[in-house]
């Protein structure tokens, strides 16, 4: 049992750190409503992106494009881990550099090097203190940097896997990991290979209706698949920040409510302290006029 001050102390701080994470809550909901609504806008222009590469792809020769071209996987792994620059979110951060821990661990056991790219402090530095260095690194980008961040890093995984300079590319599949938002309370880490494209899948049965373009396959896919990387990346990083702000919401929120819950607990037990003080209190008075009656 503590003294009557130390636990009037102690509900003061919680009291401090409950303002705190009200706010931190508070925040993070209304940051989430403006980030849910780009998520939500910017799905409807990747899909129907992904749809049409698809269509030109499903009977194209995978010789057609660079990026396209499958290739055994003898020269390295490319990796882009999206994670946020902050805690306090629960286990984003965690869960999302935990399966990029093991997607390492396992191309590592079958002698595969990795190449890191890396958008988000928090991954970084957890990969980098069990010993892994990330080659390229990027802070999770603010609305008005978010296309630069998106071209940057589509450049280093395009780089690595089809150099400009015509020199040895130095990975042969690049995978994507971030956390997917699903809705406000579940998130879902999901991994996702972006080069190279695989192409689209035709049914025999039911093939599909043959799209009129121009100019011709070769130059539109040229122009296309670079324009779908992009898009790709850019939908990873939006899904990953209204994640972030979710996961975030939902820790602080638990956080409050714990805080409410110890401070109900300590206010109890200082009324306990406090009757007991006074009951000891008014004994001794009692027990001290008695002596003097005596």
């Amino acid at each position: 049992m503590g003294s009557l001050k130390e636990i009037r102390n102690r509900i003061g701080a919680i009291k401090n750190t409950r303002q705190i994470t009200q706010a931190m809550g508070r925040i993070a909901s209304a940051r989430l409503f403006r980030a849910q609504q780009a998520v939500t806008a910017a799905r409807p222009y990747a899909a129907r992106l992904a749809d049409v590469v698809q269509a030109l792809t499903a009977s194209t020769d995978e010789a057609m494009n660079p990026l396209m071209a499958p290739r055994p996987v003898i020269r390295g792994v490319g990796i882009i881990l999206v994670s946020a620059d902050r805690g306090l979110c629960g286990g984003f951060n965690a869960n999302v550099s935990k399966a990029a821990m093991r997607l390492i661990e396992r191309e590592k056991a079958v002698g595969r090097e990795v190449t890191l790219i890396t958008v988000g402090k928090k991954g970084a530095a957890t990969l980098g203190y069990n010993g892994i260095k990330a080659d390229f690194k990027h802070v999770v980008p603010s609305h008005d940097d978010l296309i630069d961040t998106v071209k940057a890093v589509s450049a280093e995984a395009t780089g690595l896997f089809l150099p400009d300079d015509g020199s040895e590319p130095k990975v042969d599949v690049v995978y994507l990991l971030f956390n997917f938002f699903k809705n406000a309370l579940t998130q879902v880490v999901t991994e996702v290979q972006l080069l190279p494209f695989a192409p689209g899948e035709s049914d025999p049965d039911n093939p599909p209706v043959e799209p009129v373009f121009e100019p011709g396959r070769v130059e539109l896919l040229a122009h296309l698949l670079p324009v779908a990387l992009e898009s790709q990346i850019q939908t990873a990083l939006l899904n990953s920040i209204s994640s972030e702000l979710a996961a975030r919401r939902a820790a602080m929120n638990s956080a409050t409510d714990n805080a409410s819950e110890m401070i109900n607990d300590l206010t109890l037990q200082f009324n306990r302290e406090r009757q007991a003080a006074i009951t000891t209190e008014l004994m001794e008075i009692i027990g001290g006029s008695e002596a003097l009656k005596g």
